[in-house]
């Protein structure tokens, strides 16, 4: 007996001792030089066709919406246009991509990995069985450093798997190298409530540099769910002297607007919040489904003041024709069974009812300000930089704005899709499943009306013919759609025959 108390002792001093070199990487404070671009939407490089501005919003749901966000991405990728500079793929026309829990994998896979990420996704992370590592996590020995560390918790070591599986140790830096996409990874901040989007005009509020922040850490906080894992944690250096750190000039002009309602206002309230002084100051973040599920309001947040700063190319600015913000929804439906049975006898069912509940219309009411905020943006843009007359900004140019909602609701209400909406939100799903969410995904981009009528105004457009398991479109409706097509498809060739 002696001997095994000796053995558990020992083996507790192991643990001990282990356990006290695992700490986790903080964001560092903001330096006079930045080795690079800035992760600035205005200032990292942009490849894409100046015509388009085009932005998807991937929500939360666990591994349901990151697979069937990623089919969204493969449809993308089969729609081809030219603009005069050869044809490409709409994939490499996506200017800024935002993710909210299980949506920040896609989003952030897709901003690091760009092509290759269509070879590898499926197999190396979304069939993966991310629950036997949380298992792990909770029940063997040698993985609760947790239990003893300070400076480590379970959310850090989900951070770690996530690096392993898809990062591989890349930092905010190497996207700002890379260009757009922007990507915006949404979190919640625990003490404010509201969206922390992770971007440099954020971590400017904190006096930080996020160019060496790894990527995982961002997404590990966007999928922070509450109590099964911890927060992760932030420094805030704003209430420190530092010499570069510097008040953004509009936070001051907004918080002199009387309207209480403005969102502007609101919004410079937010910053204050972290730039105030104070002696010392953290900022812990959890999952960004709590906020906002569907990864909108910090694009809209994104989009609002700050852009207002930013110098942009006028030249460029006169090719732009059009602004596009998808919003790509692969949350699960709600339960309707619920009305088949007398009385709820369980916990678990009532927590679910009672949390979509609230997700659902939040999220309803953030469709439409999206919607409201991709026409004021359009509408902004085409003022930008034209003459003024006594009622303010006249509008010189036309931009056209698109705003979609890419859902399970497109696709027909059969047996397949009441299998769809079956599908549980969690971080492991069978494989089976995964496949069905990709496909429905790819699916249900071309099967949005609005969407399809937009792909067919872009130039020397080719994409791929209707699903046939659209809910939206009955036989007379499709022979319709497809004479339309077949007139656009002529029309174009017929003015490219022209000297």
């Amino acid at each position: 007996m002696r001997f095994f108390g000796i053995a558990a002792a020992g083996l507790a001093a192991l643990l001990l001792a282990a356990c006290a070199s695992l700490t986790a990487e903080r964001n560092r404070p903001l330096e006079t030089a930045i080795h690079g671009p800035a992760y600035r939407i205005t200032t990292i490089p942009d490849g894409t066709s100046k015509e388009l501005f085009v932005a998807l919003a991937f929500s939360g749901g666990g591994k349901r919406s990151s697979a069937f966000g990623y089919g969204v991405l493969t449809a993308f990728r089969e729609i081809t246009v030219d603009f005069g500079q050869g044809r490409r793929n709409l994939t490499q026309e996506i200017d800024v991509v935002t993710g909210v829990s299980g949506g920040s994998f896609t989003a952030s896979a897709f901003a690091l990995k760009r092509e290759v990420l269509f070879d590898t996704y499926v197999d190396e992370f979304l069939k993966y069985d991310l629950n036997a590592e949380i298992f792990g996590l909770y029940l063997l020995p040698w993985r609760w450093d947790w239990l003893f560390n300070p400076n480590w918790g379970t959310n850090d070591e989900m951070a770690r798997v996530y690096d392993e599986l898809l990062f591989k140790g890349a930092e905010y830096g190497e996207l700002a190298k890379l260009g757009r996409p922007f990507l915006g990874v949404q979190a919640t901040d625990f003490a404010n409530e509201e969206p922390f989007v992770f971007g440099q005009d954020t971590f400017d509020w904190l006096c930080s540099d996020i160019t060496t922040l790894p990527i995982a850490r961002a997404v590990a906080a966007s999928n922070g769910f509450p109590i099964l894992f911890t927060p992760i944690s932030l420094n805030n250096y704003a209430h420190g002297e530092v010499d570069t750190c510097k008040r953004p000039d509009w936070v001051d002009e907004y918080l002199a607007i009387p309207d209480e309602l403005s969102r502007r206002r609101h919004l410079a309230k937010l910053a204050s919040s972290y730039l105030d002084k104070r002696d010392e100051a953290y900022v812990h973040l959890l999952d960004g489904g709590v906020s906002d599920n569907l990864a909108l309001r910090g694009l809209i947040q994104m989009m609002a003041p700050t852009a207002e700063e930013a110098t942009l190319d006028v030249q460029s600015l006169n090719k732009l024709r059009h602004v596009v913000i998808v919003s790509v929804d692969g949350q699960a439906e709600p339960d309707r069974q619920l009305t088949d049975v007398p009385y709820l006898d369980s916990v678990f069912r009532v927590i679910g009812a009672v949390t979509s509940t609230a997700i659902d219309r939040y999220g309803f009411e953030t469709l439409i300000h999206a919607r409201e905020m991709t026409r004021r943006l359009a509408v902004g843009l085409a003022q930008r930089d034209c003459p003024r007359d006594e009622n303010g900004p006249t509008t010189c140019r036309m931009i056209d704005d698109h705003f979609a909602h890419v859902s399970l609701a497109e696709l027909a209400d059969d047996e397949r899709r009441s299998a769809l909406a079956a599908i549980p939100t969690g971080l492991t799903i069978a494989d089976a499943d995964v496949d069905a969410l990709v496909a429905a995904g790819h699916d249900a981009v071309l099967c949005d009306k609005e969407l399809r009528d937009f792909f067919q105004s872009l130039p020397k457009v080719q994409m791929p013919p209707i699903p046939t398991r659209c809910r939206t479109y009955r036989p007379e409706e499709r022979a319709a759609l497809k004479a339309s097509e077949a007139s656009s498809i002529t029309a174009r060739a017929s003015r490219a025959d022209k000297p």
